[in-house]
Formats: structure tokens, C-alpha cells, sequence
């Protein structure tokens, strides 16, 4: 059976395993059945069935400790996949002490992959690197089989990326790739995909994601799927190839509804950046995040959470952004202020609070995390800021920042939104003393003469708000500014007033 999951024959080892059952007696070895079901259901995201059969296993060698150790493990695993994860936390404790009391390493070793994945879920990056550290010695140290050897070099490699030490990261998922069976080279390449988009190595991570993909379906690892095509969906999203996202994003055969894992989110974040209208691109945006709320430090946060904040303040959910800001001040604070996960939690609250100084430490705190498209778009939202605030000088420097990445990432509508701005803002405001062509225009300020020029069009204070990235309120007081300097009372009035000077 073993072998066979191994190999990625995920039906004949589920036959094996149904064959045993029918045919034993013996608790041992109908535990061990259970067990390699338990895995199968694993495998292709019937997570609740593995926990279960993981659980039998364990109950039917309770006399066995050795044993025991492995399913307890087995059913920490499938527990964190659910998103419990104090039940995973407390299995995952009781499978390393079994482990360790009765010289079961392998066992060891996988609790501590699950309690190190608890602690990245749970915000704590640095306890997650310990753990794996640990597991990895036991992984070297072990020499025992038990349906395959322990994937302790994909959780560290997960919690360097926590941690923003990408090339580390690299290095470990290589080296636990060149070991890992057929079986295991799914989450190998789907995880290095992850490390690799986030670091801005965005081909190589294709290239990943789509191996990722191929072992999926060749071994029916199923549940694998999401966070591949949700990735690969962004990148080409990202960068105009919109026809080709879709095709990855769509649903499809064999796609999963959300488990507990990472994937489901980083679809939504596809379907957002894809979507032609602001209203699809919100609900598919809380949609994601309403995926992470049982996990929620776990890997996609700190892409997530600006994105639904910004979302949120369009469409005046301010209860919402509040809210995500909020667990993200909190994330920052659990990670030890780690640059990107500080630089998320200002990026939210710089949006929540138009507030250009945030805005601009968040620019500072991505900097050296070595994520691009992260720190361009914090640049971009800065720069918004910064102009909407009268700051043109370092709205163009933190703009060309930004062009400069997504430049780099041939993140083109992103790099083409960037550069007409720097456009704009290259236009300098009348000298003054010079006559303006509206009577009172040289009164107003950049931000005052773009808003005026967008009421003029026709679009309501939600619509400017989007369109320059400040709030609606803020909107709304910038229009008040502008009839009293301009001596007009209504958005009539100053549309026939651009009108005639023509600059509508």
C-alpha cells in the first residue's frame, strides 16, 4: 500500500488498503489500512474521511504506542487541514511525545511538522522555524519507512519564506525536492512556486506551478490544485494575460472547495485581479478571505489583506477594514514586525486612513523583504496618497519605485497605470500670479484639480474615491473646498464652469 501512494496509484492503494480490511483481524494491521486510507482521502481533499480513519488507527493501537505515534501524527496533519488547529496543536504535542518515548522518529518528525505549521497559521514565524529545524535533524537522524519520509524541508522552507529569507527558502525546497517520492513532488513544487512568485521570480515560479499541476494530476493529488492554478491564475492576471487566467481559474473537474489549506484564497485573489467590474472584484476578494479566517497567518495574508481593505473602503465597508486591518497590526506584532508582514499591516492601515506618512512606511518596511510586487504596489498606493495630500515631489519618487518593479515583474497594466501617472504629475500646477483660466483654479491644489475634474465628468464621490485611492469622505471634503474657492455651490455649476474653459 505504501508503496503504491508513494508511487502516486492512489486507487490501487485504496483497494489494497479496502481488501485489508475485509480480510484482518489483527488490529495492527487493520490500523494500519486505516491509515493508508486515511492518506488516499488526504490526498484528494476529503480531509474530514482521513481525520477519521487517521483516528481508528490510532484507537486500535492504543496498546501499541510505537504505532500509535505515527496515526496521532497522521491525524494532527489532517486536523490543521481542517483549520482546528487546537486539536491539531494537541494531537501533534501527543504524537511527538509517543515519538520520542518510544523511538519513533519518523512520527516525531511529522508532529513537528504540524505543530510547525500551527505556528505559522497562528502568526509565529520564528517558532515554526525552530520546530522544523528540529525536524529536520530528526529527519536525518531517522531511518525508519512508514508511508514515506517526512516532509520537514517543506516546512522549513515555508517558514524561511515567512520570515523573508528567500534564498534559504530556495536551497531547502530544492534539497527536499531531489529526495522526495512521486507523491510528495506536488506540494514540493507548488510550495517552491509560492516562494519564488513571492519573491518576484515570476517565470520560474510558472514553471513550478505548472510541474506542480502535472504531478497533481498524474498521482490525484487533488487537493494541490487550488493554490497552483490560484498562483498562476495572479501572475497572468497580473500581467494582462487575462483569457489565460481565466482558463486557470475557472472551475473545473476535481477543483476543491475550501479545506483549510492554502489555494482557495490565492483563486480569489485571481478572480479579483481578472474581474472587469469593482463589485466582483470585492466579493471575490472577501470570499478569499473568508477562507483564511480558520488559518489566518498562514502564508496568503499578507497578500491578501491590503487587497480587501482597498476593496472594502471602495465599497464603504469600513466595518470590514477595519477588521482585516486590525488582525493584520496583529499579524505584524506575532511575526516580530518582519518586513512584509509589517509593511501588509501599514499598507492597511495607510489605506483605511488615507494617510500618506503610513503609507510611505510601509514603502520603507518592503523595501529589504524582498517581495517586488509587494513593495511596487505599496509604492503606487503611496504615491496616490501623497499626491491626493499635496505632495507631488514624493509622490513621482515613490512612483518611479513602483514603475521600476513592475517594470521588472512585465507586470504591464500595473507598469502602464504607474507611467501615466508619472505623466500627470510631470505637469506642473500655474505659477503663481499667473491668470488662471477658471477663475479661483490657482487656488486649488493638485488633488483639489483632479477631483474637480472628475465631478465634472460625472462620478460620484465613490467613483473619485476608487479612482485616486482616497475615501470617499475625503472626497466629499475636497468638493467643499472646491466650490468655496471656485465660489460655486454644486456640482452643476462647476461642470458648466470646466466646461466653458474647457477642461472637462
Amino acid at each position: 500500500m505504501w508503496d503504491r501512494i508513494s508511487r502516486g496509484e492512489l486507487n490501487a492503494a485504496a483497494t489494497d488498503a479496502q481488501l485489508l480490511l475485509s480480510s484482518l483481524d489483527d488490529p495492527a494491521g487493520r490500523a494500519e489500512a486505516h491509515a493508508a486510507l486515511g492518506l488516499v482521502l488526504q490526498r484528494v481533499g476529503r480531509i474530514a474521511e482521513s481525520r477519521d480513519r487517521f483516528a481508528r488507527a490510532a484507537e486500535l493501537t492504543r496498546t501499541q504506542p510505537r504505532l500509535q505515534a505515527s496515526y496521532v501524527a497522521d491525524e494532527a496533519g489532517s486536523r490543521f487541514l481542517l483549520g482546528d488547529l487546537a486539536g491539531a496543536a494537541r494531537e501533534g504535542e501527543q504524537a511527538r511525545r509517543l515519538g520520542e518515548r518510544h523511538a519513533n522518529r519518523f512520527a516525531a518528525c511529522e508532529a513537528l511538522n504540524t505543530l510547525a505549521a500551527v505556528a505559522m497559521a497562528e502568526g509565529r514565524p520564528a517558532d515554526a522555524l525552530r520546530l522544523t529545524r528540529e525536524g529536520v535533524r530528526l529527519q536525518a537522524a531517522q531511518r525508519e519507512s512508514s508511508g514515506g519520509a517526512p516532509m520537514s524541508h517543506l516546512y522549513l522552507g515555508l517558514a524561511l519564506v515567512e520570515l523573508d529569507r528567500f534564498a534559504d527558502a530556495e536551497d531547502t525546497f530544492t534539497t527536499g525536492l531531489a529526495a522526495a517520492n512521486a507523491g510528495q513532488l506536488t506540494w514540493f513544487h507548488s510550495m517552491r512556486g509560492l516562494a519564488r512568485f513571492l519573491s518576484g521570480r515570476w517565470d520560474d515560479a510558472s514553471e513550478d506551478l505548472r510541474a506542480a499541476l502535472e504531478s497533481a494530476d498524474r498521482t490525484g493529488t487533488l487537493i494541490a490544485r487550488p493554490l497552483a492554478r490560484g498562483i498562476l491564475g495572479l501572475v497572468e492576471a497580473i500581467r494582462g494575460n487575462v483569457t489565460t487566467a481565466a482558463t486557470l481559474v475557472a472551475p473545473h473537474e476535481g477543483t476543491l472547495i475550501a479545506v483549510g489549506m492554502p489555494g482557495e484564497e490565492w483563486l480569489a485573489m485571481a478572480r479579483a485581479a481578472m474581474a472587469e467590474h469593482p463589485a466582483a472584484s470585492y466579493e471575490s476578494l472577501v470570499e478569499g478571505w473568508l477562507h483564511t479566517r480558520r488559518t489566518p497567518y498562514f502564508l496568503s495574508w499578507r497578500a491578501l489583506a491590503p487587497a480587501v481593505v482597498h476593496q472594502a473602503v471602495r465599497h464603504g465597508d469600513r466595518d470590514l477594514a477595519t477588521e482585516v486591518t486590525q488582525q493584520a497590526e496583529a499579524g505584524a506584532v506575532l511575526a516580530d514586525d518582519v518586513g512584509s508582514a509589517l509593511g501588509a499591516a501599514l499598507r492597511c492601515r495607510a489605506i483605511l486612513d488615507a494617510d500618506p506618512d503610513v503609507a510611505v512606511a510601509a514603502v520603507d518596511a518592503l523595501r529589504p523583504s524582498g517581495r517586488p510586487f509587494a513593495f511596487a504596489s505599496a509604492c503606487l498606493e503611496a504615491a496616490l496618497l501623497l499626491h491626493a495630500a499635496g505632495d507631488d515631489e514624493r509622490s513621482r519618487s515613490v512612483l518611479h519605485e513602483s514603475a521600476g518593479a513592475f517594470h521588472g515583474l512585465r507586470a504591464t497594466p500595473w507598469l502602464a497605470y504607474a507611467g501615466q501617472r508619472m505623466v500627470q504629475l510631470a505637469s506642473p500646477p500655474p505659477a503663481p500670479g499667473r491668470p488662471a483660466v477658471v477663475p479661483g483654479w490657482e487656488l486649488l491644489t493638485a488633488a483639489e484639480r483632479d477631483i474637480a475634474v472628475l465631478v465634472a465628468k460625472g462620478l460620484s464621490n465613490r467613483q473619485i474615491g476608487a479612482e485616486l485611492f482616497v475615501s470617499p469622505r475625503t472626497v466629499q471634503t475636497h468638493t467643499s473646498h472646491i466650490y468655496a474657492k471656485l465660489r460655486i455651490s454644486s456640482r452643476v455649476q462647476l461642470s458648466a464652469l470646466l466646461h466653458q474653459h474647457g477642461l472637462d
